[in-house]
């Protein structure tokens, strides 16, 4: 006699139940996907859907996760950035390679930026910028860049002039062009040096308020330097050619200005 058992209807041999749960615990079992997986929500107030494989999300996270920290929010901020100016770089065979004259200096700019930002448990996930607005515009900054041989004297005197305007600019073209143009070495300039710091202290725009007398070498009057160029109020290497060329007639070298200037207090 043929036994008769129970048998199970086809197809339903390997099934796996599908387990549901409720939300509180599939957000637990979920939290690994919410935090390494990416944020899609479009806002704080969307949650995990209700239905969740439970079993299969655990099995990828044995973290524990604290309900509150899986808080999605979105933020809009607005911050004050710094922008960086650019710098233009022109290149010039008359001035001695590596040596840089900044004929204008760059100058920081600044702007707000909004930015979209999405924050889960207290940590910023996700940062862009909606908007921008420029509340101070950078100043680009131009510079001439030497390429030309630095043992070339002409060379050096461009240099040296293109940084004239400040006190030590003002020296180093001094000595650089009585060399030149006068043989005058180190003695003579150490006495230049003395002279024209108690006339003017090197000032380019140094005037005598009793005398009028003006620049560098305190030519009086001032434009007596236009024989010299036009420029003569505001360019240093103008007055130092003058007041050098003006020792030379008068007094031979500089360390004889000095003297005259020791004994008389003028020269």
């Amino acid at each position: 006699m043929t036994q008769r058992g129970r048998h199970r209807a086809p197809g339903r041999h390997a099934r796996p139940k599908t387990h549901n749960v409720p939300l509180r615990s599939a957000i637990v079992a979920g939290a690994a996907v919410l935090l390494t997986g990416g944020i899609t929500a479009a806002n704080s107030t969307e949650q995990t859907p209700p239905y969740i494989d439970a079993v299969a999300l655990a099995s990828d996270s044995s973290e524990t996760f604290n309900l509150e920290n899986l808080k999605l929010s979105n933020l809009v901020v607005t911050e004050k950035v710094k922008l960086d100016y650019v710098t233009l770089a022109t290149e010039d065979a008359g001035i001695a390679v590596g040596r840089d004259i900044v004929e204008q200096p760059g100058k920081t700019g600044s702007a707000d930026i909004t930015y979209q930002v999405k924050i889960v448990g207290g940590i910023e996930i996700s940062r862009i910028e909606i908007s921008r607005v420029i509340t101070k515009e950078p100043v680009k900054e131009v510079v001439v860049r030497g390429t030309g041989d630095p043992t070339d004297l002409s060379n050096a005197l461009t240099t040296a002039e293109g940084k004239t305007g400040t006190k030590s600019g003002n020296k180093e073209y001094a000595k650089l062009w009585i060399n030149q143009e006068y043989g005058w070495g180190d003695k003579q300039f150490s006495c230049l040096e003395t002279l024209w710091f108690r006339e003017s202290n090197w000032n380019h725009k140094a005037t005598n308020p009793t005398s009028g007398a003006y620049g560098i070498p305190q030519s009086l009057p001032g434009n007596k330097m236009a024989a010299n160029g036009d420029d003569w109020k505001t360019n240093p290497a103008t007055q130092i050619k003058w007041g050098a060329n003006y020792i030379l007639d008068r007094y031979d070298s500089p360390c004889g200005a000095l003297d005259f200037f020791y004994a008389r207090n003028w020269y």
